[in-house]
Parts: structure tokens; C-alpha cells; sequence
């Protein structure tokens, strides 16, 4: 890792075998610049440059935290997902008429569920702090993944044939939390 500076825009760059360049706002007000070895300074320059109205307005935003939980609500909250979940999974797979291979439950921050190649559905304990209407939504979209490993318009097709209102109930997730009362 080495400190790098433009002019206008500092950032920190960090090089590895990756393939193209990326750039990437913190917390903190931190730029990240990720690139591969063999591109030159004077490319991730120029790169960084290109991108820099994206970046400042990026900059300016102020983020949001998602609420912290102590080990009792995380319990609390691990336990509704695994009464709830199970069953909606269940039930959108039946009308899809697809099978999952597993359902996990895990602490992610940034990816209320997701789906793996294998069929496994992973869904974070943090999602159980939304709406119902949220928490149906994230589910079908999970199972719908094993239909349509992709965002194409076939796999939103398949969510608005069992869920015409999709799209509003994904703005939803776009609001923080508020967090549950224990």
C-alpha cells in the first residue's frame, strides 16, 4: 500500500492482481484506489481525475450508520429470521418451483441476503429490524436467484409475476432501520 496524491484529490491506492481499476468512497472521507500492478501511476492519475465529480459528490454525503446491537438483541433478532425465514423461502420456492440447498443466517452489514452458486440463501439477522413487506421482498428475491443467477430482466420479471410491488418494497430498504425494542 502506498500514499498517492493528484493535486485536486488525495487517495490511497492499494495494488493487487485485479484486472481493472476501482475506486471507492469510506467513512472518514477516504478514498480508496484499488489497481492492478501493471497499470502506471500516471493511468490511476488520470483514472482518478475522470471520476472526480462521482468522487466529491460521494464525499459529501454523510453516512448513515446502521444501528448496533448488543448480544441479546442479536440473539433476539437471529431468532426471529430463523422462525420467519425458512417458511417465506419455502413458500416462494414452491411457486418458483425451485429447491435451495440451505438457508444460513449471518451478521452481514452491507447485503440483507444473497445467493450462492451452489443454492445456498444467506440472509443477515439485520434485515428482521424492516418492515414484513421488506423482509418478503429480500426473500424472494433470494430464490428467485436460483431461477436467474442474475439481474436480468427475465429475474425481474419472475419477481413481478409473485410480487408486483418489488421495486417499492426495495426503496424501503434504502431507509435505515429503526432499531427493534427488546
Amino acid at each position: 500500500m502506498t500514499q498517492a496524491r493528484t493535486p485536486a484529490l488525495p487517495y490511497r491506492l492499494i495494488r493487487s492482481k485485479r484486472k481493472t481499476l476501482a475506486i471507492q468512497v469510506r467513512p472518514g472521507h477516504e478514498v480508496l484506489v484499488r489497481a492492478p500492478f501493471f497499470v502506471s501511476k500516471s493511468e490511476i492519475d488520470s483514472f482518478v481525475k475522470s471520476r472526480e465529480g462521482w468522487i466529491k459528490k460521494h464525499l459529501n454525503k454523510t453516512p448513515e450508520k446502521a444501528p448496533e446491537y448488543t448480544a441479546e438483541e442479536e440473539m433476539i433478532l437471529r431468532k426471529k429470521a430463523a422462525d420467519i425465514l425458512p417458511g417465506l423461502v419455502q413458500e416462494y420456492a414452491d411457486q418458483l418451483q425451485v429447491k435451495p440447498q440451505k438457508i444460513s443466517i449471518n451478521g452481514a452489514r452491507t447485503r440483507f441476503g444473497s445467493c450462492s452458486a451452489k443454492g445456498n440463501l444467506n440472509f443477515s439477522f439485520r434485515l428482521m429490524d424492516y418492515p414484513m413487506s421488506c423482509i418478503e421482498y429480500v426473500a424472494l428475491h433470494e430464490v428467485a436467484h436460483l431461477k436467474h443467477m442474475n439481474h436480468s430482466p427475465a429475474f425481474y420479471q419472475t419477481l413481478a409475476s409473485i410480487m408486483p410491488d418489488h421495486r417499492e418494497r426495495a426503496k424501503l430498504l434504502k431507509n435505515m432501520p429503526q432499531k427493534t425494542e427488546v
